[in-house]
C-alpha cells in the first residue's frame, strides 16, 4: 500500500491514479516545480501554521501593501509596458475587494458539484462555487507572509473565502518558477493532503498593457496543471495534465474606484 490508512479512500484513490498516470520526480531536475504538499485532512488555512512549523517561520497576516508578486521583472515582457493598475493589485492585493460572478456551464454543473461534494468541501480546498449566489457577496482574501527569523519572505498565501456562507474557496501558495527552457512563470501551488495541485502559469501582455495568464503547455516542463504526490516512502511524483487549462485575463477596466 502506498499511503497511510488514516486517509480517505477517495483521496488515496486520487493519489494512487496520479502515481499510475504520473513519474517520479527527479530532486534536481525538478526543483522548479517543487514546494509544500499538504497533510492527511482538511487544508483550509492550517496550512499555514503547518508550513510554519516545519520550516520556523513566522506568521503574519494582512501586513501593509501585501501582494501577491513583489515586481514582474524578469518575465517574457518588459515591465514598465504593463499597465500600473494591474501592477499595483498583484503587488498591493490586500488593498483590492472582489466583486464575483461564478456559475458552471450546464455541461460540467453535474461533475463539478459531483468534485465539489466529495472533495473540495471536506478537503476546504479549491473549493469552486456552484452557486452564483454565493459569489454575488464577494470574496474575502487575505494575504498570509511566512517570513524567516531574519525577516525575509519565504512564502506568501492567498487564503480566500466566500463572504455568504464563509465557506474556503483556496489556500494558494503565489511565486515564480523558471521552466526547464529558462522562461520565468507564474506559481501557484495549491496544498491537497499529501501533495499539491500546482499550476504553472505564461504571463503575456497586449499591446494595451492587459494582463493574460495561461497554463497551456504539451508536456512536462512546459507551463500547466501538475498533480505533486508523496507516497508512504516519501517519494515525490509528479503528473503532468496537458488537457487541462486555465486561462485569466485581466485588464484595467475590471477596476473601479480611485
Amino acid at each position: 500500500m502506498a499511503f497511510p490508512k488514516s486517509q480517505n479512500p477517495l483521496d488515496w484513490l486520487t493519489q494512487l491514479w496520479n502515481i499510475a498516470c504520473g513519474e517520479k520526480i527527479n530532486l534536481e531536475q525538478d526543483a522548479w516545480l517543487l514546494g509544500p504538499i499538504g497533510e492527511i485532512g482538511g487544508i483550509s488555512d492550517r496550512i499555514v501554521d503547518s508550513i510554519a512549523a516545519k520550516e520556523g517561520l513566522e506568521v503574519f497576516r494582512n501586513q501593509a501593501d501585501s501582494g501577491l508578486v513583489d515586481d514582474f521583472e524578469g518575465f517574457r515582457f518588459d515591465a514598465v509596458d504593463l499597465n500600473p493598475r494591474i501592477q499595483d493589485f498583484y503587488r498591493k492585493t490586500i488593498h483590492y475587494d472582489f466583486d464575483v460572478w461564478t456559475q458552471w456551464q450546464p455541461v460540467f454543473g453535474s461533475f463539478g458539484y459531483i468534485v465539489s461534494k466529495l472533495f473540495s468541501q471536506r478537503v476546504e480546498q479549491l473549493n469552486l462555487p456552484q452557486n452564483p449566489l454565493d459569489t454575488a457577496w464577494g470574496m474575502k482574501s487575505e494575504i498570509i507572509n511566512l517570513r524567516k527569523p531574519t525577516g525575509e519572505l519565504a512564502h506568501r498565501v492567498w487564503f480566500r473565502r466566500l463572504k455568504r456562507t464563509g465557506e474556503v474557496v483556496y489556500s494558494g501558495i503565489y511565486s515564480h518558477c523558471f521552466l526547464p527552457s529558462g522562461e520565468k512563470c507564474l506559481k501557484i501551488i495549491f496544498p491537497l493532503p499529501e501533495g499539491s495541485a500546482t499550476v504553472i502559469m505564461k504571463l503575456q501582455i497586449d499591446g494595451k498593457g492587459n494582463l493574460t495568464l495561461e497554463t497551456k503547455g504539451k508536456e512536462s516542463g512546459d507551463p500547466g496543471f501538475y498533480f505533486i504526490v508523496k507516497d508512504r516512502e516519501g517519494t515525490l511524483w509528479k503528473h503532468y495534465l496537458p488537457s487541462f487549462h486555465v486561462s485569466a485575463a485581466v485588464d484595467s477596466g475590471m477596476f473601479s474606484g480611485g
